[in-house]
């Protein structure tokens, strides 16, 4: 079960600092049946106790009875809520794991293309240094048989 981001959510690091009174505050809003339950289990149990003072005993094992399940109900919301907090916890957990994975994975995925591209870059650099040694080389052969090719149209020409 996915939970809504609100802004009465407070990260569990900041809980520890909180006061009391806003840890009660925070706890109740992150799982509002116990405090419910307990407070209706309160009542009935106030309602037995004034009921037993009266001397009404159907009345008083009536609301001891709402007592009983009131508890029960409650300690089944603690429980319920415990489980699926604590599931949504985990959850969170195991989502940011993946992505801190997912992104050491995209790092790395950099990485490579960068060293890739850099392989790539080098290569180029040879390349053309490489072909600007040969067309240096064309250029003195050229020059050379320049060189010649005048040296016999003046041997021709003679």
């Amino acid at each position: 079960m996915s939970r809504l981001p609100s802004s009465f959510d407070v990260e569990d690091a900041d809980v520890e600092e909180l006061s009391f009174a806003d840890k009660i505050v925070y706890h109740c809003k992150q799982q509002p049946l116990v405090p419910i339950g307990t407070l209706l289990t309160t009542g009935a149990v106030i309602l037995a106790a004034q009921n037993m003072r009266i001397g009404n005993r159907k009345k008083t094992q009536f609301y001891f009875r709402w007592r009983v399940g009131l508890q029960a109900a409650t300690l089944a919301a603690l429980v319920a809520g415990s489980f699926i907090y604590g599931k949504d916890k985990y959850d969170q957990k195991k989502k940011e794991d993946q992505m801190k994975e997912k992104a050491k994975l995209r790092e790395q995925l950099w990485i490579k293309e960068l060293e890739r591209r850099d392989a790539e870059a080098q290569d180029r650099k040879k390349k053309a240094e490489a072909a600007r040694l040969k067309t240096k080389e064309n250029e003195a052969a050229i020059q050379k048989l320049e060189q010649e090719l005048k040296e016999l149209e003046a041997k021709a020409s003679k």
